[in-house]
């Protein structure tokens, strides 16, 4: 496949692999237990998101960097199944994907993450697919090859393709700053938003985001406390709250990512902002019921029907989500 076809969603920025299971608790020196299940699943910020979104019913493609080793041919395989094109990729013949294993306690929900640093080599700035990025309705990224995602915002600016911004709770990537002008929709998590304007509210740092770097929508998202919108044009420095869906929680693997690929899609059916919150929160809360970021991952007919029964009908009032 060529990149004449155009996508809704191009995706640009971290994959990798995850091994899973759930815990009686966490293990302390020398246990031994057996376990229900261990699952793999693949994972990254900018990968689930495209995940979620092909799951809902966009179209999508991955840009990034896809070893050749067992892992990268488990990141191949999982992009085909869910329905995420990989014709822009690049495969390198060098290192492999980052892989994680996640422990979580089933009484709790606290997990523990081992990781093994992916080796590939970065996405460099002239190998981002510029005729595909200016095909499609929106870019998304997370950060990783920050000289590439920097470029493909370039081009998805001068081409009038909205562009998504994760910034999770992470570590800081550097190049950030030069990447965050040129975002429309930048959702980031709560640690983010304090990491970039010292505020340590959200009712602060979500105007203090708007006000220094200019995107259309800020979205802040804080767990179990729910997410926090705001934009010029319909609320100025005021705000929407969307408190988080009450779920039997499982996992809480990948809940941000599956957020952001639903956010994206709500933004690309031209709902309200109220929808999208509501849309993209109860589609991350549905994610939680099974194990891993992507298994749980809701249909778009489970999310609204989801919605429609936790809602009354009053919530659904623009005219009081402003305070």
């Amino acid at each position: 496949m060529s990149d004449e076809r155009a996508f809704d969603i191009v995706g640009l920025g971290l994959a990798t692999m995850d091994i899973l299971t759930v815990v009686p608790h966490l293990p302390g020196p020398d246990d031994v237990y057996a376990v229900h299940d261990i699952v793999l699943q693949g994972g990254g910020p900018a990968a689930t998101a495209l995940v979620a979104a092909s799951r809902l019913g966009a179209t999508t493609s991955y840009v990034g960097v896809i070893g050749a080793g067992r892992w990268g041919r488990a990141t191949r395989d999982e992009f085909e199944r869910y329905g995420v094109d990989t014709s822009q990729a690049r495969f390198s013949t060098e290192g492999d994907q980052s892989l994680s294993v996640i422990l979580v306690d089933e009484s709790s929900g606290r997990r523990s993450i081992l990781y093994r640093p992916g080796n590939l080599p970065d996405l460099a700035a002239e190998e981002v697919p510029a005729s595909l990025i200016q095909r499609a309705r929106a870019l998304h990224l997370d950060g990783v090859y920050p000289a590439a995602a920097r470029r493909a915002a370039e081009i998805a600016r001068e081409a009038g393709v909205t562009v998504s911004f994760d910034g999770g709770a992470g570590e800081k990537w550097p190049g950030i700053e030069e990447i965050l002008p040129l975002v429309d929709l930048l959702v980031v998590a709560r640690d983010f938003a304090q990491r970039y304007t010292g505020y340590d509210e959200p009712l602060q740092a979500g105007p203090a985001l708007l006000k220094a770097y200019g995107p259309q929508q800020v979205v802040i998202t804080d767990g179990e406390r729910g997410a926090w919108f705001w934009d010029e044009e319909h609320y100025g420095n005021r705000r929407l709250h969307q408190p988080a869906f009450t779920v039997d929680v499982v996992d809480t693997t990948g809940a941000g990512d599956v957020f952001h690929g639903a956010y994206i899609y709500a933004y690309l059916q031209e709902w309200s902002p109220r929808r999208c919150l509501a849309f993209a929160s109860a589609t991350a809360a549905l994610k939680c019921r099974r194990i891993g970021g992507r298994a749980g991952i809701p249909t778009r007919d489970e999310v609204e029907q989801f919605v429609a029964q936790a809602l009354a009908p009053d919530n659904e009032e623009e005219s009081n989500d402003s305070n």
